[in-house]
């Protein structure tokens, strides 16, 4: 079991064990055993994992077959572009139960060595539970990634309580950067937090020390609550017991617990470096954009309290929360369909308001056929297929009298509304913080966040402009109501507020935003990097120098900084300069086919022909058609 759960399973061991037969015990782990089909094996033991099962699935936009096979009693996954390109990936660990479907997480192979590396990815495809192999959802969508899905913390937040960065593998600060001029160390860790920087550069290990969700996912910390039971430590009062008492807390509080994994939204912003606290709303830590007008029949797979709260059980109902339905502890399977009915009878006079007729089947009104005598979730709780993720059915918690038939042939898409009007989530509470005075700037710019993240830069800047210019003490002085999290004093408002004047290609006042975020926290090294590359834009060698020089010496696995390097020179006109940093990229990332081919074709201006030919071959191997690679078309090819 989870070694945070074994502190619970002395006292509360009927609960422990049937938390372990629940998908969340199994949320994440390593890969463990070969063949067959996809199964548990020793649930919710970190390195226990999944069982992967080989198959294949290609794409029809690009035509890259994606293949999983086990040698050796390894399972790798290998990309097998249409013009006889390859990569391949080692598979290294699982997110999900297994329970709908099972995504998998890929470890870079050298394709020059053979050699494991540790960056990791999202594989482009994953195991659908009873039906085998398919493109993962990310792969559907319009110039898919492949293979280069960076696998990052924010991607596994919902799946473990582990703070990924601080494995023995992870990409970490290995010490201080210096700066150009006198050497001086700064500070490259945060007080709290440190940033795995390449983002995915996790270690190939790490899914063999994270734990899936335990009791402190839900609870909070049960270490210290055994620890004040025991009377090794002593509470605040007597009425502390270490942890919160979760039916104790009011309705959205309780409903905050699971809505910090259950409410998605179409962009979803963290304002807070930790996990949210109970003594603010989630809404005021965590802002979620959703379409201002939701749709009434597709519903996105993690969504389950967005929808909820569209539902006239929940409008009437101020104290409804998830558990009034779910029994937390036990899957939903095991719970069974006839408690959830025996839930709707709580609130609706023992089942007498029903007026189905009785000649009327729980199949023709739902699609599906009756998993109950009462049928009260048949008919009410739709089961179809999420927009988000084909192949599967689940329920849309849009509680309704009349449901619409279930559909299994949506398109898929990877949000709502791509394009339409948004608006924060609000269960009532953001209003109420929100009519403060300072209110209404906040909620333009939590909403400018998830534009970003959609890519709607224009709308971004338009809400960003209410705020004071960047590079003032002003921009970096939180105007927040009491009660909200604080943007201007947030290294991400800046760093995103950066993003956006690069798009828009306002690079000075974007230098500007990127200094305020490393301001607030040196160790950044995204804004770092996003820096570099906009004193890149405005021609500020001496400024490019400065910010790679500090990613170089604290984060020595990351090979972007050598590529601003590169193009910086190229610009200079020194491709000497530039063959050497480019060198330094590839040898950190051998997998980048275009680089091989840029570097091939200096080194042809240098004279360097030996060295260039080596260099075509490889990034021939990774991708023959590049554009710019010199034609070498075997007979029979295209």
């Amino acid at each position: 079991m989870p070694e945070g759960m074994r502190s619970c399973y002395g006292c509360h061991r009927p609960l422990v064990e049937a938390y372990l037969e629940h998908g969340m015990a199994r949320s994440v782990g390593g890969i463990g055993g070969i063949g067959g089909i996809s199964q548990t094996q020793g649930a919710g033991t970190p390195g226990s994992g999944m069982v992967v099962a080989p198959g294949e699935a290609t794409n029809p936009d690009n035509g890259t077959r994606y293949a999983i096979t086990v040698e050796q009693g390894v399972s790798f996954l290998t990309a097998h572009r249409k013009d006889g390109g390859t990569r391949r990936q080692q598979l290294v660990g699982h997110i999900g139960a297994g329970t709908f479907d099972t995504s998998w997480v890929g470890a870079e192979i050298d394709p020059f060595t053979g050699n494991r590396m540790d960056f990791v990815f999202f594989a482009p495809v994953e195991t659908l539970t009873g039906h085998g192999v398919a493109l993962s959802p990310f792969e559907l969508h319009p110039g898919a990634s492949g293979l280069d899905f960076a696998l990052t913390t924010d991607c596994l937040v919902c799946h473990t309580l582990d703070r990924p960065w601080q494995l023995p593998d992870a990409g970490l600060p290995t010490g201080g950067g210096k700066t150009l001029d006198s050497g001086q160390t700064i500070p490259i860790t945060a007080p709290e937090e440190r940033e795995a920087y390449p983002p995915h550069s996790l270690g190939a290990n790490a899914f063999e020390h994270l734990s899936p969700l335990g009791c402190d996912a839900c609870h909070g910390d049960a270490a210290r609550h055994v620890r004040i039971v025991t009377g090794a430590e002593k509470g605040s009062d007597e009425k502390d017991i270490g942890l919160p008492r979760l039916a104790a807390l009011e309705p959205p509080v309780q409903r905050d617990v699971c809505s910090r994994c259950h409410l998605q939204g179409d962009a979803r912003s963290e304002l807070v470096a930790s996990r949210p606290a109970y003594d603010l709303p989630l809404v005021a830590q965590v802002s979620i954009l959703v379409p201002a007008d939701p749709p009434a029949d597709d519903f996105r797979f993690v969504g389950q309290m967005e929808r909820l709260a569209l539902s006239p059980c929940f409008i009437g109902s101020p104290a409804l929360t998830c558990t009034t339905c779910h029994q937390p502890h036990t899957a939903v399977a095991a719970q069974g369909t006839a408690s959830f009915d025996a839930a709707c009878m709580e609130c609706h006079d023992g089942g007498s308001a029903c007026n189905r007729p009785p000649d009327l089947a729980v199949e023709t009104v739902a699609g599906n056929p009756a998993r109950s005598a009462d049928g009260c979730v048949d008919c009410h709780v739709r089961r179809s297929q999420p927009f988000d993720l084909p192949h599967l059915r689940t329920a849309d918690h849009h509680i309704r009298r009349h449901i619409p038939r279930p559909q299994d042939d949506i398109p898929h898409r990877a949000v709502a509304d791509p394009a339409g009007p948004v608006a924060l989530w609000d269960d009532g509470r953001l209003a109420v913080l929100l009519a403060q005075p300072g209110g209404e700037r906040w909620r333009r710019g939590a909403e400018a966040l998830g534009l970003v993240s959609l890519q709607r830069f224009e709308e971004a800047m338009e809400r960003l402009e209410d705020f004071p210019p960047p590079g003032t003490p002003e921009a970096r002085t939180s105007t927040a109501p009491e009660g909200l999290e604080p943007l201007e004093t947030s290294p991400l408002f800046h760093s995103v507020r950066g993003a956006v004047l690069q798009a828009a290609g306002r690079f000075e006042e974007a230098e500007r935003a990127l200094s305020d975020a490393l301001e607030l926290d040196p160790a950044r090294a995204g804004a770092r990097m996003s820096r570099a590359r906009t004193r890149l834009a405005l021609g500020d060698v001496r400024g490019v120098l400065e910010d790679t020089e500090i990613l170089i010496h604290s984060h020595p696995r990351a090979s972007a900084p050598w590529d601003a390097r590169a193009q910086m020179a190229i610009q200079m006109g020194r491709l000497d300069l530039a063959t050497t940093a480019l060198m330094k990229s590839l040898e950190l990332w051998p997998s980048n086919a275009a680089g091989w081919a840029t570097l091939a074709r200096m080194q042809q201006k240098l004279g360097q022909e030996a060295q260039a030919r080596t260099s075509f071959a490889r990034a021939r191997t990774l991708q023959p058609w590049l554009p710019g690679l010199p034609i070498t078309r075997p007979a029979d090819g295209p």
